[in-house]
């Protein structure tokens, strides 16, 4: 079974993830992950993919990012800031 989650993940510093061109600015970004589970089960939910939202030149684009890159890059930001990871 698949389940899509929405957060706003928020970074107070540039960052680079594969997938994006180029370096973001610190901000907010809306993402979207997609996760696979069967219900009833203790098995742990796995991300099967991430969309990070970017705006860009008054554009928005979706470019789709590995769900543990971007979970790994959110965890140093918040860390690199003095902030504990949500």
């Amino acid at each position: 079974m698949k389940a899509t989650e929405r957060r706003t993940l928020a970074f107070t510093n540039a960052f680079t993830i594969g997938g994006v061109d180029g370096t973001l600015p610190a901000g907010e970004y809306q993402v979207e992950v997609d996760t696979d589970f069967t219900p009833g089960e203790d098995a742990p939910q796995k991300a099967v993919s991430a969309f990070l939202y970017v705006r860009r030149g008054g554009k928005a684009y979706a470019f789709e990012v590995d769900a543990e890159e971007l979970g790994r890059i959110h965890k140093a930001d918040r860390k690199k800031s003095g902030n504990t990871p949500r």
